[in-house]
């Protein structure tokens, strides 16, 4: 049952409304879908990413997060997911085989500055990841200069840079 303050439309709702919207805390409405959770390998294999993208977003620093935030708007974690996860996660794909071509002791340095627990990916694997994407996506917009590229001999520097 919808809670609806004010006129509809014109006030603010929460909840689902006849089984055919559903309104959210943030004022959005969308149609009511009945959820489906078939957990299909491709299903949990983006879930999984996911997650580890989230997480590794948890870590940054006050300073960067705010600096992140002012570049790139309120929504900045959606933007770098985006990135990320777009045309069947292309970029995820194309930076993954970057950092798997890293010598073995850099790709130690990279799981050593990655204090994120992932799922199932590769540790200092989506931290590269994501903080590549934080630089590809900055360098667009202008942003240039909130981290440097991370690259594969950059892991101490990137780290040092997403916590501070």
């Amino acid at each position: 049952m919808a809670k609806v303050i004010n006129p509809l439309l014109s006030g603010s709702a929460s909840g689902q409304f006849g089984g055919m919207m559903t309104f959210d805390k943030r004022g959005f409405v969308r149609k009511y879908v009945i959820p489906a959770n078939p957990q299909s390998v491709a299903q949990m294999t983006v879930r999984n990413r996911l997650g580890d993208i989230q997480r590794e977003l948890k870590l940054l620093g006050t300073t960067l997060r705010a600096d992140v935030k002012l570049a790139l708007g309120a929504r900045w974690n959606s933007v770098i997911i985006s990135e990320l996860m777009a045309n069947e996660s292309a970029k995820w794909i194309a930076d993954a085989v970057t950092y798997n071509a890293f010598g073995g002791s850099n790709k130690t340095a990279w799981a050593s500055e990655d204090i994120a627990t992932g799922n199932v990916n590769a540790v200092g694997l989506v931290f590269f990841l994501v903080a590549k994407s934080l630089y590809d996506v900055c360098l667009r917009i202008g942003g240039d200069g909130l981290i440097t590229q991370p690259s594969e001999t950059g892991s101490a520097t990137t780290g040092s840079e997403w916590v501070a």
